[in-house]
């Protein structure tokens, strides 16, 4: 991304929320975008996968680049059985039995199959939406606050999941969050947004996973994303 802007039109005022956004995200890697809700975190997800148009700027992706999304809600269809959500949206020539089987014995839910969205807790929904997502075979997936809604234990075994999916699958992820220790858990690139501008980029690639959160590196990292945002605002 290049010199992205993105307004919106509230109230008969123009609200600017991606102000001239300049950007580079590494394959096969996860960037994680953080910052407090309203800073544009979502807008700019939602730009990257084409749901939202961009006013100016360049957006640059490789040619045949194919995206998955994974929102804070599974979005599954009540009426299909697990199965059926995984391969919702692929043409029939294109649906492999064998790997959609491994795509739910990857996300840990053999046995679950043909039981449908309302008897699966909020955990194995979000598993689910995941395993669709990976069924697409994109090269890059976005995921929009996907663990926000869950329990701290659901939420640090999908985060455990979600790394160990990356592990074996290296995906290019963009991760959506306003959590600092989900950042420092899951991201290799850390980029804090704020007023649709990125205020400054950590690199975490030196940190092998899993990690420990209150080591004492990560912890001056910590430090200095609260200081960049707690100054962001009060300015």
């Amino acid at each position: 991304m290049e010199n992205l802007c993105k307004s919106y039109r509230v109230a008969e005022k123009q609200l600017k929320v991606l102000d001239g956004l300049t950007v580079e995200f590494p394959e096969q890697s996860i960037t994680v975008i953080l910052g407090r809700s309203g800073c544009g975190k979502t807008t700019l997800l939602r730009v990257l996968g084409g749901f939202e148009e961009y006013d100016s700027g360049t957006l640059l992706r490789p040619p045949l680049h194919k995206m998955g999304m994974v929102f804070q809600e599974p979005r599954l269809m009540p009426w299909l059985t697990v199965w059926k959500n995984v391969i919702f949206g692929l043409p029939k020539a294109q649906v492999d039995p064998d790997r959609i089987r491994e795509l739910i014995n990857t996300v840990g839910l053999v046995g679950f199959e043909n039981a449908y969205p309302a008897q699966l807790s909020g955990g194995m929904q979000q598993r689910a939406a995941l395993a669709r997502a990976l069924a697409y075979d994109p090269e890059l997936i976005l995921m929009d606050e996907p663990f926000a809604a869950l329990d701290h234990f659901i939420r640090e075994a999908m985060q455990d999941e979600l790394l160990r999916i990356f592990s074996v699958h290296k995906k290019s992820i963009i991760f959506v969050t306003h959590s600092i220790d989900e950042a420092l858990l899951l991201g290799q690139k850390i980029l804090v947004l704020d007023q649709g501008r990125v205020e400054q980029e950590f690199s975490l690639e030196s940190f092998d996973y899993p990690r420990d959160i209150l080591s004492p590196e990560l912890i001056d990292v910590k430090k200095n994303i609260i200081k960049i945002i707690t100054q962001r605002s009060i300015t």
